[in-house]
């Protein structure tokens, strides 16, 4: 304990109790703001929403955040502070994503070690305005009136473009929201009518539910590049996957859709 105590001195305490901040503000930004900008964007569409995974997500961006930049902070001006912190940054975000996208797993591990210099390089920034922050926030607890306000206004300002800034990743892109369009717009149209329209005619189950509400989700189509895979979610927990395939300058191609029993 006596050795743990030379180690955090009164400085380190603050650098690392500014860290959580870091990892609160900038991971509940972006995780609040990749969680819902769609649902903001797309009023329109009943966009399904993973409690469980935001929650998830928001632990490990907090957790992660905070670990990096508690590196970053402890180590004040070292570069070597500012490398590492960037290299767990790096890891994470890749791990995260190869976990979420499944696939082989040596490919994977692979993949993930020709990609973590790149990536580490571009961390190496943010892990250094870790640094930046704290010296500042440090600097305005030693001042008063205007020019605090002025450096801690900057500092937040800085800290909700760190969370945002990542937090517009999740945005849908053109085949995305066509494809939630396309799907939303066939459930709406079977649900006035007795007829089932091709994609659906293989279905089983579905003319039990055409009438329910659901809400919809997607994801990169598992068979085309060029497709998206929309999964419509009922309340008893039957769910519809259909895959839309949309070619530049080609009408939209739908496969028969996949029933995913409760």
């Amino acid at each position: 304990m006596s050795q743990l105590g030379t180690w955090l001195t009164p400085e380190h305490k603050t650098r690392i109790a500014f860290a959580f901040l870091y990892g609160f503000v900038i991971g509940t930004i972006c995780v609040g703001l990749g969680s819902f900008i769609n649902v903001w964007l797309y009023p329109e569409l009943p966009l399904f929403i993973n409690w469980e995974q935001i929650l998830w997500s928001w632990l490990v961006w907090v957790l992660s955040l905070t670990v990096a930049a508690g590196v970053a902070v402890y180590a004040e001006d070292g570069w070597g502070g500012v490398v590492f912190s960037a290299f767990l940054m790096a890891a994470i975000i890749l791990v995260v994503n190869f976990m979420q996208a499944g696939g082989n797993f040596w490919l994977n591990v692979v993949l993930m070690a020709g990609l973590s210099l790149p990536f580490t390089t571009v961390m190496a920034p943010i892990a250094y305005a870790f640094i930046w922050l704290t010296r500042r926030f440090v600097e305005a607890q030693t001042m008063r009136g205007v020019k605090r306000f002025q450096i801690l206004t900057v500092n937040f300002l800085v800290l909700v473009a760190l969370g945002v800034a990542p937090g517009l990743y999740p945005k849908f892109n053109r085949q995305a929201s066509e494809s939630l369009r396309l799907i939303h717009a066939m459930l709406q149209g079977v649900a006035t009518s007795s007829a089932l329209p091709l994609p659906l005619q293989e279905t089983k189950d579905f003319a039990k539910r055409q009438t329910q509400p659901y809400t919809l989700s997607q994801t990169p189509s598992k068979f085309s590049t060029e497709g998206v895979d929309v999964t419509a979610h009922y309340a008893d927990g039957y769910q519809l996957r259909c895959t839309v395939v949309l070619y530049p300058g080609s009408d939209p191609y739908l496969k028969p859709c996949e029933e995913l029993a409760p």
